[in-house]
């Protein structure tokens, strides 16, 4: 067993870290290492070009930066920018690089975030000095990665499920057995035609901004909601999504408030628990903990505290 910054290195591109730069480096290392990973890329983005044929460039220095991938073949080029969490480029960004393009039949920019397909549709623009730009998400690429596992053996299947295995600690899926539990505070104030704690109780959904002021950029698989003194609801997170606005999903929800990406968790079945006292968990502290700690400790102070000794 590996241990690197305290964490446990289960892939070799751990050893890189898993920042936006290292998850972009383990990506085009594994499409330069596996044909067929980089034909299902290119199929599903619609060039023609076969994968013995393109080069894989990362970091290319250019005018106002550098680009994330450049997969170039005789005839046409693709420039990948990719992203952690659900950002996604500017078109300013791509402008930049669109210089890159010049002398190449098929061109096109591919954006890569945890973003979904439907919402990146409507943040980023068609095309970019007509070059067309295409987004896919980190889960389609782990399906074209999970294809191609299927159809290769030896080092070529090793690459793929390295990257497979560590994509599922740098994007916004974590594996399913993660037992870490996000726990805040919801109140009775009313938002639109709810109170907050009736979308948890009633409506079963759950929604915060996203990636600011210290809420999560990846979705937890357990959410725990207190009011009242006590832990009163935990659940499985049973699929989730980003908003643009949650103006979008709830039309009465006006103001700023409801302004900004957010994101919104569809909840699973209530999770028996004991009582648990939030006494010594500041009021409007939002924590983690470890599902078996929490079910077992008298108190959410003390089941954080024994998370963080167990990690």
């Amino acid at each position: 067993m590996v241990h690197k910054y305290g964490r446990e290195a289960t892939s070799v591109f751990d050893l890189l870290g898993r920042d936006e730069v290292d998850l972009t480096a383990s990506l085009g290392w594994t499409l330069s290492r596996s044909p067929a990973l980089l034909n299902e890329l290119l199929r599903h983005v619609g060039v023609q070009a076969k994968a013995e044929d393109v080069t894989v460039t990362l970091e290319e220095v250019v005018s106002g930066g550098r680009t994330d991938i450049e997969l170039t073949a005789p005839g046409a080029r693709i420039i990948v920018e990719a992203k952690q969490g659900w950002l996604l480029p500017s078109e300013d960004q791509l402008r930049r690089y669109h210089p890159r393009f010049h002398g190449f039949d098929q061109q096109i920019f591919v954006t890569l975030s945890d973003a979904s397909e439907r919402w990146a549709t409507t943040e980023l623009p068609k095309q970019v000095e007509g070059t067309p730009v295409v987004h896919l998400s980190w889960d389609t690429v782990r399906s074209l990665v999970k294809t191609s596992q299927g159809s290769v053996a030896g080092r070529q299947r090793l690459w793929l499920d390295e990257l497979e295995e560590y994509m599922g600690k740098t994007t916004s899926s974590v594996p399913f057995e993660d037992q870490w539990v996000f726990c805040v505070v919801v109140s009775n104030s009313p938002f639109g035609h709810r109170t907050f704690r009736e979308y948890v109780t009633n409506e079963r959904v759950y929604f915060h901004p996203y990636g600011t002021n210290g809420w999560p950029k990846i979705a937890p698989n357990f959410l725990c909601f207190r009011w009242n003194g006590v832990v009163q609801q935990v659940n499985r997170v049973a699929s989730f999504e980003v908003v643009p606005t949650l103006t979008e999903r709830w039309p009465s929800v006006a103001g700023e408030e409801g302004d900004g990406a957010h994101i919104v968790y569809e909840l699973g079945p209530d999770i028996p628990i004991p009582s648990i006292s939030t006494k010594g968990t500041f009021a409007t502290g939002r924590v983690w903990s470890l599902l078996d700690q929490l079910l077992v400790s008298p108190t959410l102070a003390a089941a954080v505290s024994a998370s963080k000794a167990a990690r």
